[in-house]
């Protein structure tokens, strides 16, 4: 289970590291060619005032993605799955808790009994004598 895990985290990380170098391919793909325009919802974004601030926008771009990828989802995680199945476990540990005490303390009188006529019905006699008595049965064809 461990290593399935690691292995999903190192592929994880990997997509992650692949997405981030083929998004920068892209950008300076898109820096170095100037006659390229995107358009979005017929609008044209304009790539040429987006020179200055590509070193800027790529750091704040990472530092965000980091926060994201190291904060918020492990503990999105943690208290949107974690928590839910730790008061699971404990409220029913505790349910099952009360019942075995309920249920000693209600069958306790059948127990002393049981116990005692257990004491009194059993063989007193020591298991190595049991065996000297039993009688044998050869085989014989």
């Amino acid at each position: 289970m461990k290593t399935t895990f690691r292995w999903l985290l190192i592929l994880s990380l990997g997509l992650a590291l692949l997405g981030l170098l083929a998004g920068g391919a892209l950008w300076q793909e898109l820096m170095a060619q100037p006659g390229v325009s995107i358009s979005i919802n017929g609008e044209d974004l304009d790539i040429e005032g987006l020179h200055a601030m590509s070193g800027v926008g790529a750091v704040l771009g990472v530092l965000a993605t980091g926060a994201v990828l190291c904060l918020v989802i492990p503990l999105v995680l943690l208290f949107s799955v974690g928590l839910p199945l730790l008061l699971t476990v404990l409220i029913l540990g505790f349910v099952a808790v009360g019942l075995l005490s309920l249920g000693a303390m209600l069958f306790s009188p059948v127990i002393i009994l049981g116990l005692l006529l257990w004491l009194v019905l059993r063989n007193k006699r020591p298991r190595s004598q049991r065996r000297q008595n039993l009688p044998t049965t050869a085989n014989t064809r």
